[in-house]
């Protein structure tokens, strides 16, 4: 009979240098509901909290969120929107102006997490002059190209 293989998993301690949060963070970011560890919750006074690597993801965006400035609040909104999503937080490119979390939904949207989801166009403006120096190239060639009759 196969055993199975436990999930990896690391304490508050390990977690707390990894990503930069103290202990006491991570307590009250678990007890909130903000991030709880997914591998072992708190389960009473003295009880290990255990985090997987999907966590410490999180809670690296997390922390990174609030070194630019963005309240506990507004973060706390944003991760409520993205994981209303089908997707981990760790396939997102997440971006903050420090007033606002957006991610990308795709290459070309930008999904901003605090206005429940309202999208912004990325235009790329380098790959429209590229397209229409093409364009332009291609009527060109096609006015000194001679014509043949059908």
């Amino acid at each position: 009979m196969a055993r199975r293989k436990k999930p990896v998993s690391f304490r508050v301690s390990e977690v707390s240098c990894v990503v930069g949060a103290t202990q006491n963070q991570l307590v009250y970011w678990d007890k909130t509901g903000l991030v709880k560890p997914s591998v072992k919750p708190a389960s009473g006074r003295g009880s290990r909290r255990l985090y997987s690597i999907e966590d410490i993801f999180e809670l690296k965006v997390l922390v990174k969120l609030l070194d630019s400035s963005l309240s506990l609040q507004r973060i706390r909104s944003s991760f409520q929107f993205i994981r209303s999503q089908s997707k981990a937080l760790s396939s997102f490119i997440v971006l903050t102006d420090g007033n606002t979390v957006y991610f990308y939904e795709d290459y070309n949207t930008l999904v901003d997490t605090l206005k429940q989801g309202q999208t912004v166009l990325r235009v790329a403006v380098q790959d429209l002059i590229a397209e229409v120096h093409a364009k332009l190239a291609d009527r060109q060639r096609a006015q000194v190209a001679p014509s043949c009759p059908d």
